[in-house]
């Protein structure tokens, strides 16, 4: 995508399995947001399915910023590419609010702005990923924790208008960096990951966790999930849900969010990276031209449930074909015009500078 994609770092070759892991990134993307789209209930549902598909969708984002992580420990892009590379990535997230206004408004920051910021903030600390005998990703994840239990109300306790607001620069500057869908703080936690496992990959000298250590930490995630789920229940509390009262929450991100996120990053990166579906990797190849371009037909399409009263086996079966034809749809784009993407032109203006 416009993450850690080989096509925007030239110097890179392609690694099958990060294309597939982005393409997965885009499909839950796409189905969070068209399941939200065509959601025939107007409550909370705590059941069992749509725990697994608020799971799923809830891990789209993180994916994404963690492979961009990723990639920005091993870009080699020069300051005025870089600078470039996030004007880009700035300019596409007003064109999505654009192409969604029963979404977003204008300058609403979202997850293309987080990567714009992180594209310019991560390589600060990119001598430390490699090099560092307490690792970044430690000391980060032990401040965020500590600022979220301290101080909560840093990341806004506001509705969704709220946190899409662009009444004023002030607002915007406070949803990109802290109040807003995908503000800097703690989103920075999951670039933080990506650039773990970048420099684990590429620095074997580097101080970084371990495989047992991974291990150790998706053990812990899943018996966190699994205590605070079963507490929930006997509670008869939500155990997860986007912006109402929950314990885990993704409008703010909180720390059970943040730890069940990483559980389930880990967990699909080492799926993904053994079974390696090569299916998947066209999707991955154009993933910020399928996000960018998603957006179009659901914002057609916004009220179908409504107008022709679909119930919730239509719903389903409309997000899960949506959702999937942007697999031999990216395969046959990319076969008859691999340069009429979003991708391939971020690449041809950076090689001019």
């Amino acid at each position: 995508m416009f993450f850690p994609s080989a096509d925007t770092m030239p110097q890179m070759q392609r690694i099958q399995h990060i294309d597939s892991l982005r393409g997965v990134a885009v499909l839950l993307m796409v189905m969070v947001h068209a399941a939200a789209t065509w959601n025939p209930f107007h409550s909370p549902q705590p059941t069992l399915l749509a725990y697994i598909i608020s799971g799923l969708g809830g891990l789209a984002a993180p994916l994404f910023v963690t492979l961009f992580g990723w990639g920005v420990l091993r870009s080699e892009l020069s300051l005025r590419q870089r600078l470039f590379q996030s004007l880009f990535l700035f300019a596409m997230q007003i064109l999505v609010n654009l192409t969604s206004p029963h979404l977003f408004q204008t300058f609403t920051p979202g997850v293309l702005s987080l990567m714009a910021l992180l594209n310019l903030v991560l390589p600060m600390l990119s001598s430390s990923f490699k090099d560092s005998k307490v690792h970044p990703l430690l000391w980060l994840t032990a401040l965020v924790f500590l600022i979220q239990f301290l101080y909560p109300e840093i990341q806004g306790e506001g509705s969704w208008s709220d946190r899409v607001n662009d009444a004023s620069l002030f607002i915007v500057v406070s949803n990109l960096f802290f109040t807003g869908t995908y503000p800097l703080f703690p989103w920075i936690l999951f670039a933080a990951l990506g650039a773990t496992i970048s420099a684990n990959g590429t620095n074997q000298g580097a101080s970084v966790p371990s495989v047992h250590l991974i291990r150790y930490s998706i053990l812990f995630g899943l018996l966190f999930c699994l205590v605070s789920f079963y507490i929930s229940q006997i509670n008869n509390e939500l155990w997860a849900h986007p912006t109402a009262d929950a314990t885990l929450t993704f409008f703010p991100a909180n720390t059970a969010f943040l730890i069940a996120a990483f559980t389930g990053v880990m967990i699909l990166w080492l799926m993904i990276q053994k079974l390696n579906p090569q299916s998947l990797s066209s999707a991955g190849k154009m993933s910020l031209t399928i996000y960018v371009l998603h957006f179009i037909p659901l914002a057609w399409m916004q009220d179908y449930e409504l107008t022709y009263q679909w119930g919730l086996t239509t719903s389903s079966i409309a997000v899960v074909a949506y959702s999937l034809i942007w697999i031999p749809l990216s395969a046959q784009w990319l076969k008859r015009y691999p340069k009429a993407t979003l991708e391939a032109t971020l690449k041809e203006i950076r090689k001019s500078l």
